[in-house]
């Protein structure tokens, strides 16, 4: 695809958290011709300015607050002016020519949602399909990894964007659910490749606080989404095992004094706790 063709047509939008020391990998690989708005979560004015000078393409937006990832996604959403959004998770690498081919197929394929690329050495299983090999090179999905998605805003404003009440996880399983009680499908693109590196967005002097902020809303969001597409009780029967671990290795931890691991696991349980108490999710890193 030409990269005139691109003007116009599609805005890249990326949520970043204390992410300097990688998402300059990641503008490097998009065609210069292609805005992109970055949602800088950790409110760093300093990475504002650097990046907007350096980079004529680039537009750092810094929120009130930490918004989240499905939050952050959606306050690009509400600047984008394009035919479509494309949201890249910060550690990610695109292949070459993976925006062009989702281009491409957004124009032949009718009445979707969401596309994606197919993450390199990452297994599908067949549980994830809703249809394999609806067209050439193409399937129809019930889920896809979130790292990597192209959005028809028209299709979007149809599905309405994330669930902020999500600040973080299951927020792609609700988007994706109500895409799919629309019949808006969800497609996997085989020739479209990206490498997904996966917990590597964050800054490694942060591990810990971050290990904490994503065991305490994994569980939060996990009872959020059964509880709201599936009913209370469902949900309490889904989340009921991770009730049981959290408790289990919370003792098994306090006999052994690994304070460390004991917090990791206190912050499942308090998680859970809130969820099925129907409090916010409001646990924050570096709060």
């Amino acid at each position: 695809m030409n990269p005139k063709t691109y003007i116009g047509k599609l805005t890249v939008i990326v949520v970043s958290f204390y992410s300097n020391h990688i998402i300059e990998n990641l503008i490097n690989k998009i065609d210069k011709s292609i805005n992109i708005l970055i949602i800088e979560n950790s409110l760093d004015y300093n990475l504002k300015s650097h990046l907007e000078k350096k980079f004529t393409n680039v537009q750092v937006i810094i929120p009130e607050k930490n918004l989240g990832v499905g939050g952050g996604i959606n306050l690009g959403f509400s600047l984008v002016k394009t035919k479509f959004a494309l949201h890249l998770s910060v550690d990610t690498v695109p292949n070459k020519d993976m925006i062009s081919i989702l281009l491409e197929n957004a124009e032949k394929i009718k009445n979707f949602s969401i596309l994606a690329p197919k993450i390199q050495n990452f297994s599908y299983g067949d549980e994830l399909y809703k249809e394999k090999n609806i067209g050439k090179g193409f399937h129809k999905m019930k889920f896809i990894i979130g790292a990597a998605l192209l959005f028809d805003m028209k299709s979007l404003e149809k599905t309405g964007g994330f669930d902020e009440n999500i600040f973080l996880y299951y927020e792609e399983h609700d988007l994706y659910y109500r895409c799919l009680k629309l019949g808006l499908g969800i497609y996997l693109i085989d020739d479209a490749k990206i490498i997904h590196h996966g917990s590597s967005s964050i800054s490694k002097k942060y591990s810990h606080e971050i290990s904490l902020n994503r065991n305490w809303h994994y569980c939060w969001s996990k009872f959020y989404y059964f509880k709201k597409n599936f009913g209370y009780f469902y949900a309490l029967k889904k989340i009921f095992p991770n009730l049981i671990r959290s408790i289990k290795r919370m003792i098994f931890c306090k006999i052994r004094k690994e304070d460390k691991q004991f917090y990791l696991y206190k912050n499942e349980f308090s998680g859970i706790l809130s969820s099925i108490l129907n409090k916010p999710s409001d646990y924050r890193p570096f709060k």
